[in-house]
This record gives structure tokens, sequence and C-alpha cells, in this order.
């Protein structure tokens, strides 16, 4: 017992000394000092959000009085018994680029503390107003333009023309706001860069991103609310940032959670409520993505719901949520668990946010199950998204190939097709395109009720896109079909 309690004495003292020596410290127990310790990602080149009250806070002595001067504005506040203080800024507007390439006149913020007649002052250099995305998830979020070894794995003028001096992202090793330029984007999420580069081309408004994604997450590490125990990555990532102004989240994740099927959905909804509420900003928007194909389908089940299947349906169930969107990755998976080609399912994430975020209608995202309406033998499906007409198509796999848009396919059939009849058996069905709708049917079944697409794992090529060449969305008709109780 008492060895037990030397070792436990000698392993203590050995961590201590060797964060002495190395002089590392967490800044949740750095010592008070007067001069303000700004809360994350309160730092120079920071990008704080347009058109709503900027919350700012950090810590100082307690008791002692801090001022907040930026642009114009003055805000004053008193520290508590722990230090702590905080202010609120009124709404400031963006000014827009010319170009992505435009650099924006940044501003200085300043933190003056006074206590017991001495003061110290702290200086927030190059702050520029815009809007402000989290990239959240799991490594398929996190492996960053770096990581793509291969120069095949991302359209080769990515890095050499990332000169964006209106876009930052905020690095969480080096604890700093980063412009971007090619010497910074290597270190950017792949999917969050090519998300957020294409909302800035589009809107040419200052963008932020801060990525907070762990390889190998599941999603309870993220959750905050009942009936869920508080993640450790929500307590990690997340409550740092929490009530810093942002414009909306993207979520990468569901790969760990596979096994969930339909179970996945109460708890993704559990997340985006969650998240909002801790963050105080409303129902701000919300957009992920639908997890891609996996390992291979086979064709011995027309019901599908194997595999990834339920999961998927989980994300479409998940849209009566207020502000959500879907981006949909169906056709650029691999048999392994890291698809190569995070262009397009940034790309797909810009398209959904900028549509139903920006209000930009001429853009048209993924195209998704609207309603279905039975026509004897046949039923005809409707999606948005699609007034340009389907088509049927195949996106190449090789890169960089892959990047390219998906090549039409005239004379093709289109496959993973299923019709339920009225006993509740599901066939394999034929399907035919008819302008913005999808009609389909099988001969043997004379009273269709339902039909699902692509409701399988990893349903193969040639599959259904718009004109705009992003693919329809797996769907089910009667969504899960057989009602069962979902537990957290």
């Amino acid at each position: 017992m008492h060895r037990c309690c030397l070792l436990v004495v000698l392993m203590a003292l050995f961590v201590s000394a060797f964060y002495a020596e190395k002089k590392i410290s967490s800044p949740s127990v750095l010592p008070l000092t007067l001069k303000a310790q700004m809360g994350q990602p309160f730092r120079d080149n920071a990008v704080l959000q347009q058109k709503m009250p900027v919350p700012v806070w950090g810590k100082t002595l307690p008791a002692a009085k801090v001022r907040v001067s930026f642009d114009g504005q003055v805000r004053e506040s008193v520290a508590d018994a722990e230090g702590h203080w905080r202010v609120t800024l009124d709404p400031m507007n963006a000014v827009k680029l010319k170009s992505v390439n435009d650099t924006p006149q940044g501003k200085v913020m300043t933190i003056s503390c006074e206590k017991g007649g001495e003061s110290a002052s702290k200086k927030l250099e190059n702050i520029i107003i815009g809007d402000v995305w989290i990239c959240a998830g799991q490594s398929n979020m996190a492996g960053g333009m770096r990581r793509a070894v291969h120069p095949k794995n991302y359209p080769a003028n990515s890095i050499p023309e990332a000169n964006y001096p209106g876009l930052r992202h905020f690095s969480l090793k080096e604890d700093t706001w980063k412009v971007c330029s090619p010497e910074t984007a290597v270190s950017i999420s792949r999917v969050g860069f090519y998300f957020i580069r294409r909302v800035q081309r589009e809107t040419l408004i200052p963008m932020g991103v801060i990525v907070r994604a762990v390889g190998g997450s599941n999603i309870e590490s993220w959750l905050n609310q009942a009936p869920y125990k508080k993640g450790k990555n929500y307590q990690r990532l997340l409550e740092p940032v929490v009530g810093y102004g942002i414009r909306g989240v993207v979520w990468y994740q569901g790969e760990s959670n596979e096994s969930d099927g339909r179970g996945y959905q109460p708890k993704l909804e559990s997340l985006i409520t969650g998240w909002r509420s801790s963050w105080g900003q409303g129902d701000f928007p919300f957009h992920y993505v639908q997890l891609p194909g996996l390992k291979n389908s086979t064709r011995d089940n027309p019901s599908g719901g194997d595999g990834r299947a339920e999961i998927r349906q989980s994300y479409v169930e998940a849209l009566r949520l207020k502000n959500t969107g879907l981006a949909v990755t169906i056709d650029i998976g691999t048999p392994g668990e890291h698809p190569p080609n995070k262009y397009d399912t940034g790309i797909r994430l810009a398209y959904s946010v900028l549509q139903k975020v920006y209000g930009l209608a001429e853009i048209k995202a993924c195209p998704l199950y609207l309603g279905y309406k039975i026509e004897g033998q046949k039923i005809r499906v409707s999606f948005d998204n699609a007034e340009s007409g389907l088509m049927l198509a195949k996106k190449a796999s090789s890169l960089p190939d892959a990047f390219l848009p998906p090549t039409p396919v005239a004379d093709g059939q289109l496959q993973w097709l299923a019709i339920q009849g009225e006993d509740g058996t599901w066939h394999w069905a034929e399907g035919k395109i008819e302008g913005s709708e999808l009609v389909v049917w099988n001969k043997k079944v004379e009273k269709p009720i339902a039909v699902r697409y692509a409701y399988t794992t990893h349903p193969t090529p040639p599959l259904l896109y718009n004109k705009e060449g992003l693919p329809v969305g797996p769907f089910s008709t009667i969504g899960y079909g057989v009602a069962q109780e979902i537990k957290p």
C-alpha cells in the first residue's frame, strides 16, 4: 500500500517537473494577471460575425475594470470573483470584397484593464468582420490539405492559388487565426477549405472557419443535453468557443455510429438543438453530409436498409428541424472509410448553404425527395432542385477525373430502385425519367404503395442526378417503413 502511494507521488512529481521544464500550461490554469487573457478564439487576425451582437470575453484580476474598444464602440465591464468578464458589441456589417483576392482592412481591438491604480492594455490586430462557420465531425472532416500527400487528391490549382486574405481559419494546434495563403492553406480541413472557399467566391464576404473535428469520434462525444451526458469532445473543443458569434455549422460525422442505423436520428437532432441552445443565437443554420458509399452492396435484398442506408435516412428525417440542409455524397464513396474526393463534398455543402442560408436561388443543391403520387401500377416521385430535369449519369471514381462533372448515360438502366406492394413485399423495379420526375413500376406489382432508391450501403453507378450534375439523395417514400421505438 505504501509502495503504491509512493509511486503515485513520484509520478506526480515527475509530471509536474516535466511540465515546468517544458513550460507547458493550459490557458485554463494560467495565473491571473491584470493584462487580459482573451477567451478562445479572440486572437490577432480574427473574424467577428457580422449582423448580430458580438460577445467578447476573457479573464483578468477579480474586480478589475475592463474597457473594450473596437471600431468606434466602447464597452465596459467588471471582472467577477474568478476574474471572468464579458461585454457585447453592437452588430456590425462586413465590407464586401472586390474579389476573393482582395485584402479587407483590418481593425484593432483594445482591451484595457484597471485595478488599484494600475492598468494594463492588450491589442488584437487585423480584426475583420464577416461570416464565421464551424466545421465539426470526425476524420473525414478533420483531414487537412496536407494529409492529401498525393497531388491528385485535390485539384492541382488548389494550393498555389490559395491567396485569399479575406479568408481565415483558426488553428487549434497553434491557438491562432491564420490568413489563407498558399503557405497556410495546407493546414485547413479539406472539406472546410472547399466549402468556405466556394461560399466566399459566391458571396464575396470575408469568411472565418473554425474546425472542431476528431478522427474516430462518435456523436455521443459531441452531445451536450439530456438524455445524453455531456460528451468529452464537446467539453474540450466546443465549450471554449460556445457563444462566439457564428453564421452556422457544417457537420460530417456518422462513420463511428454506423451500427446505430435509425437510432442515429435522435442523437443528431439532440446535437443540433443542444448546440443551438448553448450558443443562444436561435436556430442558426446547421448543414451536414449524408455519408458516402462504403464497401459493397448486394442485389439480394430489394428492401435495402443494409449498412449505412438507415443512418443516411436519419439525416433526411432530421431535415424536419428548422434551418437544416443536406449534401449528398452517395456517388463519391469508396470501399474504404476515407474517400479521397473531399472537393465535391465541400462544394455540395457550399451549394446547400448558398441556396438556403444566403438565398441564392439560382444555385442548385443536391436534389432531395419531395413526395410521390400513385398512378395505377406506377408511382411518380418528385424532387426539389430538379427543375432543369433529371438524368442518369456516372461519376468517375479515379482521381483526378473524379473532380469532373458526372458523364450522362443515355441508354443506361437506373438501378437500385425498389417498389413495395400492398402485402409489404419489396421488389426490384424499373424507372423512367420524365423531366424533373421519376416514374417507378414493376409489372408484377399491381398495387404499389412505396418506393426506395439507393437504400443500400454502396449503390453502384449509373445513378440519378439533376442536369447540374448533383446526385439525387437516397430516399424512401415511407421513411423507415415499419414503426420502431428509438431509444437514446
